[in-house]
């Protein structure tokens, strides 16, 4: 019998993990061994793994009803769509079903080409939103989907404006983004807020990049769409990753640590004014988007997020984690950055990566690499402090041992 898992065994950049049980931050496989968690499943279990509130809210809700209408709404998603909103900023106050990031991704590019009778749509290489042919289309290399091309066509990548890069890089990069726009035929242009967390570079854009990209596509009558599938929900030490520039985009994308991993839910929230002129040519229909089941632990993590403030947490202990990692600097690491608790280590080259992230799962620490040289942090956000030190103990041993 071939197993199902057998399609991810060319993931050699991860390690396969056949997990049998999750509490908090940590992890079991099939043989009971335990592990603490720096992933999160990256970004979804932001409040620990199988949190008993949240479990307890699928519990009560499979008492009530498990399925929504595709013609219809059940009370507790009209209660979700009703907080989320209520968190965000007033003129995003609707909000579409989707089951998950990449569908979302999808309605919000029919939308903006609906609303704005263009074709074209900015994104930035080596970002990653999505797994079908227009999200993929945002930010994979030619090269890397040549046996499934073409993809969706009159997409435009750009890259990405690093802080690293510096001043003068990002004033290249407004003057290339404004003669693109000022042609007036691009619909959209689809972002993370500031910093690269799906594809794994955790690249961080020089500061004001949010309010350059609002302030263009509102002189040129553009959407700005923004992706916090990887960002929202406390992950960057803000509720929301737009926060940190305090920019509103006309749609954002979450999903994710919507759910904290319980239930398969995503959304577009933006403006009503635009759903509704679309609507009859989007076709935004989602026959699991949006169970009953999902927007209950959807709204349970919602609440549990705004009740504990996670996002101070997030914000404490990610800089408590560069600080420990700082020593590393000019050493071992090469290159160190984040946002929150969504950090990104560079080691000399993709193979001591490699030999750091297998080491330091077999001393029971699951962590993985993001791109290349690059391991990515991500642990819960409510990860208890003996074990962020255990983790980073393990973390920083094994980087002095192999690099």
């Amino acid at each position: 019998m071939i197993e199902t898992s057998i399609v991810y065994r060319n993931m050699k950049k991860y390690n396969f993990f056949k997990i049998s049980r999750a509490e908090g931050s940590l992890l079991y496989d099939k043989e009971g061994n335990k592990y603490i968690d720096f992933t999160s499943a990256w970004n979804v279990t932001n409040l620990g793994w199988n949190h008993p509130e949240i479990n307890e809210a699928i519990i009560k809700q499979t008492a009530k009803n498990t399925q929504g209408l595709l013609w219809g709404s059940d009370p507790i998603q009209e209660a979700y769509a009703e907080k989320l909103t209520s968190v965000l900023p007033k003129e995003l106050d609707a909000c579409t079903k989707a089951t998950g990031g990449t569908e979302a991704i999808e309605e919000s590019i029919k939308v903006a080409r609906a609303a704005t009778g263009r074709r074209k749509i900015i994104g930035f290489k080596k970002s990653y939103h999505g797994q079908l042919f227009a999200s993929m289309a945002l930010g994979y290399s030619s090269e890397s989907v040549e046996r499934i091309a073409p993809l969706v066509p009159d997409f435009i990548q750009m890259d990405f404006p690093t802080k690293e890069a510096g001043e003068d890089s990002f004033n290249n990069f407004k003057s290339e983004i404004e003669k693109i726009l000022a042609k007036q035929d691009v619909a959209a242009i689809i972002s993370e807020p500031g910093i690269i967390t799906g594809w794994g570079s955790t690249s961080i854009a020089f500061p004001g990049f949010l309010k350059v990209l609002r302030e263009l596509t509102q002189k040129y009558n553009t959407l700005l769409i923004i992706d916090e599938v990887g960002t929202g929900f406390s992950r960057t030490g803000k509720l929301f990753g737009i926060e940190h520039e305090n920019v509103v985009p006309d749609m954002i994308v979450f999903a994710k640590g919507i759910s904290n991993g319980a239930a398969a839910i995503g959304t577009v929230v933006g403006k009503s004014a635009i759903f509704e002129a679309t609507f009859p040519y989007v076709n935004l229909i989602s026959t699991f988007g949006w169970t009953p089941l999902a927007c209950a632990v959807a709204l349970k993590t919602l609440e549990i997020h705004l009740r504990e403030k996670t996002w101070e947490q997030a914000e404490k202990k990610g800089n408590y984690i560069i600080e420990k990692l700082k020593l590393l600097l000019d050493k071992s690491i090469i290159n160190l950055r984040g946002l929150g608790m969504e950090i990104g280590l560079e080691l000399k080259d993709s193979e001591t990566a490699r030999r750091v992230i297998d080491l330091a799962y077999k001393k029971g620490l699951h962590v993985i690499i993001g791109s290349e040289n690059n391991i990515q942090l991500m642990p819960p956000l409510t990860i208890p402090q003996n074990l962020l030190d255990d983790g980073l103990e393990i973390l920083i041993k094994t980087i002095e041992k192999e690099s």
